[in-house]
């Protein structure tokens, strides 16, 4: 799960709480149990006391934190005080130089740890690599270290905010405990949504009262993130994760299902996460951005990325896409900006070859969908035959499949990414899949007819015209069917070494 486990404390108190929440999972019953408290206390404070309650979930988000690791709770603690300071500074000041310098050295504390934990030996690794392909021996020594959970997501959480207040976009937050509440806040601190500071403290500062209708929706983001996690993502890790592991033993037809089984648990896997962290978050009265909207329905690799990971893909645009001169410039400087965005985007990823390449193919999809539509302009028979429905399906399925080819790359291991594409084209013998082809065939059915039914707004027309009764049935039907497909041995959400 992650580059090392976390150091063993002596701290007695530290020790008993790892015990408590071993794993920052949400589905387990430890979770269960200290959001329950957490919760509990929360709304048992008057409405009036809004600051003890944030200080609470300041505590509370630390805690969780210092369960895994408590010596990087109080490095992200740390690095969060010195960024509320450098932005108090930055706002303090009209001298434009001494707010670029401010805020160059909030950008750069924040890069420069992300790059210490996450890129050092993914570097060291490549030199080393380089060397001995030259036939140098390998001179660069790699450090054992921990990649601490979150920082990728808290890290460019930290970054927007820096920039934001450089440009004046917003005022630096006067109060530390709601700063420290936007940065630690537990719903979205391991894998998002990545929240701007801007929406995050105006909610912060608000008092919450109890609402029963969002309790509800919280409920319901929950028990659908549950479900996808367990008996979607979890489930079809049994397909892909034998083949991925070892795709020398199996044949071409069972790589080819396990590609569309990866595809399909990867979506599963975060948009779980992302539903239960929404969840969570309207339980405590707050409004995280929705990550997710059917991107397996998108028409094409635009869309989709308008439609995925949507806190991430926005936050690209914004901070990087933009700024490098987005489409402002030629033709040539556009395609350049796309490519440097969705490279850097790889990277952020995962250090490895393999989601830098992840992130080259959709710069090459987004360049060639790009002059693909220009082409199309002058051609107004061959747009109306690509908006019918014939052809709106037809771009749903193409794009579908650039987008699962390329999940191919998003693995840590390169060599064996090449190994599964190398099957795919060219046809072996090998061992089936460790399970039923159409086990597999209707899994995924089940999500894409989900993803069709909350598009056309069926599924809301549905359930807001249910009976009390019927709801919570529905809601104790989909628990129950979460744990009985779930496999014994439940699976870490992917997005947490990100």
């Amino acid at each position: 799960m992650f580059a090392a486990d976390p150091p063993p404390t002596d701290w007695p108190y530290f020790r008993a709480l790892h015990d408590l929440l071993p794993e920052p999972f949400f589905h387990t019953q430890a979770f269960l149990i200290f959001f329950a408290v957490v919760a509990g206390v929360y709304w048992l404070l008057p409405r009036k006391w809004n600051l003890v309650r944030v200080c609470w979930l300041v505590v509370a988000s630390f805690h969780f934190y210092a369960a895994w690791s408590f010596e990087l709770a109080f490095l992200v603690l740390a690095t969060t005080v010195v960024d509320y300071t450098l932005a108090r500074c930055m706002d303090g000041t009209d001298r434009k130089k001494l707010r670029l310098g401010l805020m160059i050295a909030s950008v750069g504390m924040n890069l420069g740890i992300l790059c210490y934990f996450k890129y050092k030996n993914f570097f060291l690794d490549s030199l080393n690599d380089a060397l001995l392909k030259l036939g140098q021996p390998a001179a660069f020594p790699t450090l054992k270290m921990i990649v601490p959970f979150g920082i990728s997501f808290y890290t460019f959480e930290a970054i927007s905010y820096a920039v934001d207040v450089f440009k004046r976009k917003i005022k630096a937050e006067r109060s530390l405990p709601h700063f420290l509440l936007f940065i630690l806040f537990f719903p979205h601190l391991v894998a998002g949504p990545i929240v701007r500071a801007g929406d995050f403290l105006r909610q912060a500062h608000r008092p919450k009262r109890w609402n029963w209708l969002r309790v509800q929706a919280g409920v319901q983001f929950f028990l659908l993130g549950v479900f996808k996690k367990m008996a979607i993502a979890d489930r079809l890790a049994l397909f892909c994760d034998p083949v991925f592991e070892h795709p020398e033993q199996y044949g071409s037809a069972a790589v080819w299902f396990a590609v569309l089984a990866y595809s399909v648990r990867i979506y599963a896997d975060f948009s779980g996460y992302s539903d239960m962290a929404v969840g969570l978050a309207h339980l405590l009265g707050y409004r995280l951005t929705l990550n997710f909207q059917q991107p397996y329905l998108s028409v094409n690799v635009s869309d989709f990325w308008r439609r995925w990971h949507i806190s991430l893909s926005s936050w690209l645009r914004d901070y990087l896409y933009i700024p490098l001169g987005g489409n402002r410039g030629s033709g040539w400087a556009t395609n350049r900006n796309l490519m440097i965005t969705m490279a850097l985007g790889g990277l952020w990823h995962g250090a490895a070859w393999g989601y830098v390449l992840w992130g080259v193919l959709h710069g090459l999809f987004l360049i060639v969908h790009r002059q693909f539509r220009g082409w199309c302009e002058n051609k107004p028979m061959l747009s109306k035959v690509l908006e019918s429905w014939p052809g709106t399906a037809a771009r749903v399925v193409v794009t579908f499949g650039c987008v699962t080819f390329a999940w191919i790359f998003f693995r840590p291991d390169f060599g064996g990414s090449l190994a599964v594409l190398s099957r795919l084209f060219v046809n072996t013998g090998g061992l089936p899949l460790p399970l039923s082809n159409t086990s597999l065939l209707v899994t995924v059915g089940v999500v894409f007819a989900g993803m069709v039914l909350w598009k056309t707004g069926a599924f809301q027309w549905v359930w807001t015209r249910l009976h009390p009764t019927l709801a919570g049935v529905g809601y104790a039907l989909c628990l129950t069917a979460a744990m009985l497909l779930a496999p014994p041995d439940g699976k870490t959400f992917i997005y947490f070494t990100f």
